[in-house]
C-alpha cells in the first residue's frame, strides 16, 4: 500500500501481501527513501502509522552527509548493506548542474569498464550476494525484525528506497513465504512511485546533459525486473538456492519461524 508523503519518496506498507502462511500484517513493515528531508507533515503521517523504529541501510558517510530527521520516541538503527557506495546521491539538495555532473561521472566510469548503466545495476545486485559485508547486513536486518519486534511499524530505507531497501524487502518477503512474482511486483512498484520524482530530476538535468545521455540517466533512477532477477540468480549460482544464501547470511529456521509469527495474520 502506497504511503503518500510530501517529501519522502517511495514509501509503502508491505501489509496485505499474501503468503501460504498468512497475510503480511498492516502497519508493521514499511519501506521508503531516506528521511533527511521529511517534512512535519511526513512525520505526522508516520506517527499516525505507528512508526516505532527506523533502520537506515546507508553507510555511515551517507548518514553523516544527510542524517535522518530525528523523530522523538522512534528507535534508530544503522545496518549498512554496503561498506561504501559511489552513488546514493541525495538529489534534493543539488541543482541540475551538480546532479548532472555526478551522474555523468558515474556513467563515464561505467562506460570505461564497457558497462551500460543497466548492466552496472545488474552487477551491483550480484555484488550484494558476493560481498560478505552485505551478507552480514542482510542477516542482521532479518534477525532484528525476527527477534526484536516492536508493537508498531519498523521502517527501513537507503537513499532512494529502491536497491538496498528493495533487496532487504525481497529477502524479508521471501522468508515470510511470499512467492517471487509477488515480491517482484512490490519491487517494481518503485517505478510508479518515483515516476514524478524521476521526471523532476530529469527536468533539472536536461539542460546539462547530452540527449543521448538522458536515457542513461533515467535508467539509473528507476528499477528493472532484470536487476532483482540478477540477485536471485546469483544466489542460486553461488549458494545453490535462496535458502542457501540466507543460511550463509546467518538466517536460521528459527529466525524464519519468528518472522512469520510476528508479521503474518
Amino acid at each position: 500500500m502506497t504511503i503518500n508523503l510530501e517529501n519522502v519518496a517511495n514509501a509503502r506498507d508491505l501489509g496485505g501481501i499474501a503468503t501460504p502462511y498468512g497475510t503480511v500484517a498492516p502497519r508493521r513493515l514499511v519501506r521508503s527513501g531516506h528521511l533527511s528531508i521529511a517534512s512535519d507533515s511526513d512525520v505526522a503521517v508516520l506517527r499516525e502509522l505507528g512508526l516505532q523504529r527506523i533502520v537506515d541501510l546507508r553507510t555511515p558517510a551517507e548518514i553523516a552527509n544527510h542524517p535522518d530527521k530525528c523523530i522523538d520516541g522512534v528507535q534508530f538503527v544503522n545496518i549498512s548493506i554496503m561498506s561504501a557506495t559511489t552513488f546514493g546521491i541525495s538529489y534534493e539538495t543539488l541543482d541540475g548542474a551538480q546532479i548532472a555532473a555526478k551522474l555523468q561521472a558515474g556513467i563515464d566510469r561505467m562506460l570505461a569498464r564497457n558497462e551500460t548503466p543497466i548492466e552496472h545495476m545488474r552487477i551491483l545486485y550480484r555484488q550484494f550476494v558476493d560481498d560478505k559485508h552485505s551478507r552480514l547486513g542482510y542477516g542482521r536486518f532479518i534477525k532484528l525484525l525476527a527477534h526484536q519486534p516492536v508493537d508498531g511499524a519498523t521502517l527501513w530505507h537507503c537513499t532512494g528506497g529502491k536497491d538496498r531497501c528493495g533487496t532487504c524487502a525481497a529477502l524479508l518477503l521471501y522468508c515470510l513465504g511470499a512467492d517471487k512474482e509477488a515480491i517482484m511486483q512490490d519491487y517494481l512498484l518503485t517505478n510508479a512511485q518515483v515516476g514524478e520524482h524521476a521526471q523532476s530530476i530529469l527536468a533539472k538535468v536536461r539542460p546539462h546533459v547530452a540527449a543521448d545521455r538522458l536515457a542513461l540517466v533515467q535508467s539509473m533512477l528507476l528499477v528493472e525486473r532484470s536487476y532483482l532477477q540478477s540477485f536471485w540468480d546469483k544466489m542460486t549460482a553461488d549458494f545453490g538456492s535462496v535458502e542457501g544464501f540466507l543460511r550463509d547470511c546467518g538466517v536460521t529456521d528459527e529466525d524464519v519461524a519468528a518472522l512469520r509469527a510476528n508479521y503474518l495474520v
